[in-house]
């Protein structure tokens, strides 16, 4: 039976998103693939046993791991071949920075506040 934790969900959304926009953009060049596909290995690296210990760690990754892979669905299916898509697809890539370094800094913060009580 398989086991369907939170971070076992989080990692299989983040290999499958991964690998389908590895595979959708390709061709954009070596600096472009490795920026568009680090959003996914940050997300994997992060979804493992340990950094889901408290509920506030699971619910602020998994609300990111998430959010990073609708982005990614809304990256595959909604950027038209056109001039313009560039600017879509780094807005995209820029959100899912965004999303990812805002749950880490509340994870810190929150860390940082249990530190000091």
């Amino acid at each position: 039976m398989v086991n369907l934790t939170v971070f076992n969900v989080i990692k299989c959304l983040s290999i499958l998103s991964l690998l389908a926009m590895t595979w959708r953009f390709w061709g954009s060049g070596v600096t472009a693939t490795i920026l568009m596909m680090l959003p996914y290995a940050v997300v994997y690296l992060l979804s493992n046993k340990n950094t889901y210990s408290t509920s506030l760690k699971t619910t602020c990754r998994a609300l990111a791991g998430f959010f990073v892979s609708i982005l990614a669905i809304g990256l595959l299916f909604g950027i038209d071949p056109d001039p313009q898509a560039g600017i879509g697809v780094m807005f995209g890539v820029s959100l899912q920075y965004g999303v990812i370094f805002i749950s880490e800094a509340i994870i810190g913060m929150a860390a940082m506040y249990e530190k000091n009580k």
